[in-house]
């Protein structure tokens, strides 16, 4: 009896927590670009959902199974902004689903439920709400991790290695934690050799299964090169010294006297501590250790990339709210500070809340208000069948207008900056998807349309705009020219 209703309490925590992560997520829907890595999956995946083959006719720097994803989506319910977004937050409900689920059985329920409130507010960040490839390769992490604690030593290791492999097909760095993971059991003694086999077995089918696909496609050897040598080129773009120092002390919000983040570092510390002061604790808490695995893992594979973009942290935050669960733990006996940290954390969720509930009932407004899209209209009823375009970011325009299409190598700052991406654009020209100086060429030959906002003047000079072009329409900071005719 007992068992039966905390089964359906958790089903209501589920109903919970699905409601909050929708309506938290519809606080930034009013934001119509977000990060230009989403608008290029919606770009490339509406044109997947349509036909086109990935890689061969669309390129971008990620493995397949983000664009496979959304093309399923816009496939099923069609090609738009509120669909690849709600893909997302299915996404990130599910990863809240398994997180909840493991911090059940290990802790007491208000913990979990404080902790997992805690982990669908790091989702409300602005740069964790758009659909990224972060969102899907760590619901495979999570689920295998739920597989490692809940089946322990039963469990079944074909299938945690197609998880891995899932999530390292979906995005490269993931592969650490799987080699991370591996080399724990091995230390910890709880991976013997048929079991390795297995493991390797099944992280070898979904990698398999995919050759074959491309393979049908005649584009296998783009998805090799995407899966082993492009994570190797792109590595070598590091950010320097001076630029990581920027990137921490602007995350930490250390300009303020005391920020929100500063707290859950502290407390993250302190429990690290703790338990590494009681060595005893690491080897009898699997949760702990094979989390702490992971999250090192993870943050050990984003230095190694040498670059720290806001949205890599949202692979982390499953193993942050797991984290911080074993800091409340130690607070267990202060019934009063859970309390307090339930209430704030409901009070944060709330606020933020409010504004996606907000949204949700104005989105008709919000979504015919959306400047790109009003400029889309704006652009198919002229004749631009035949006319070059150039989007210089914002590239979404691409995703409303059929009859405009982007450069092969989609994402706008990979073939105008010839510099840093020397190496993989001169890899990209062996497989066809560009010519040496692609964008520049481009531009001389002047578009008959460029479409920019910031970034009209950071590879193209003013001059050029001033001698050759007319502002057709302006929106906002959104420009839109039209080259001027010679008749």
């Amino acid at each position: 009896m007992n068992k039966l209703i905390s089964r359906n309490l958790n089903k209501l925590y589920y109903f919970l927590f699905f409601i909050t992560v929708l309506i938290t997520q519809f606080s930034s829907i009013d934001k119509e670009v977000i990060d230009w890595d989403e608008s290029t999956f919606f770009i490339i995946s509406k044109f997947l959902a349509n036909g086109s083959l990935l890689y061969a006719d669309f390129w971008d720097a990620k493995p397949p199974l983000i664009f496979m994803y959304l093309a399923m989506a816009f496939k099923m319910f069609g090609s738009s902004l509120l669909v690849g977004r709600l893909a997302g937050d299915l996404l990130i409900f599910i990863t809240v689903l398994f997180t909840f689920k493991i911090l059940d059985i290990y802790f007491s329920k208000k913990i979990s439920i404080i902790s997992t409130f805690f982990l669908i507010y790091l989702f409300s960040y602005d740069a964790s709400q758009p659909t990224m490839t972060e969102h899907l390769g760590i619901v495979f992490i999570i689920w295998s991790l739920y597989l490692l604690l809940i089946k322990g030593d039963s469990i079944n290791f074909v299938a945690l290695g197609v998880l891995f492999s899932l999530a390292f097909n979906t995005r490269n760095n993931l592969a650490f934690v799987a080699a991370g993971v591996v080399l724990f059991l091995l230390s910890q003694e709880k991976l013997k050799l048929y079991q390795f086999y297995k493991l390797i077995v099944g992280f070898a089918l979904p990698i398999a299964s995919l050759f074959i696909y491309f393979l049908t496609k005649n584009t296998v050897d783009l998805y090799s090169y995407m899966l082993i040598k492009f994570p190797i080129e792109v590595s070598k773009y590091r950010i320097t010294n001076s630029e990581i120092k920027t990137e921490i002390y602007n995350k930490l919000n250390l300009d303020q006297i005391i920020s929100f983040e500063i707290l859950v570092l502290s407390s993250l510390a302190i429990t690290v501590f703790y338990f590494f002061k009681n060595k005893n604790r690491i080897q009898t808490n699997q949760v702990f250790s094979l989390n702490l695995v992971i999250l090192i893992s993870i943050i050990f594979s984003i230095i190694a990339g040498g670059r720290l973009f806001n949205h890599y942290f949202i692979q982390t935050y499953p193993f942050i709210a797991i984290l911080f669960a074993s800091t409340l733990n130690l607070l267990f006996k202060k019934k009063y500070l859970l309390n307090i940290f339930l209430i704030y954390f409901l009070a944060l969720n709330i606020g933020i809340g409010i504004k996606g509930v907000d949204n949700i009932v104005n989105y008709e407004n919000i979504y015919s208000n959306y400047p790109i899209k009003n400029i889309s209209e704006y652009v198919k009823k002229l004749n631009i069948t035949n006319n070059s375009f150039l989007v210089l970011e914002n590239h979404i325009l691409y995703f409303y207008i059929d009859d405009i299409r982007p450069f092969k190598v989609v994402h706008p700052s990979n073939l105008p900056n010839t510099e840093r991406y020397s190496e993989s654009l001169n890899s990209l020209k062996k497989f066809d998807l560009t010519i040496d100086n692609e964008f520049y060429l481009f531009v001389e030959k002047k578009p008959d349309y460029i479409f920019c906002e910031i970034d009209c003047y950071l590879y193209i000079e003013p001059s050029f705009y001033t001698n050759n072009y007319n502002v057709l329409l302006r929106l906002n900071n959104l420009q839109l020219y039209q080259k001027i005719s010679n008749d």
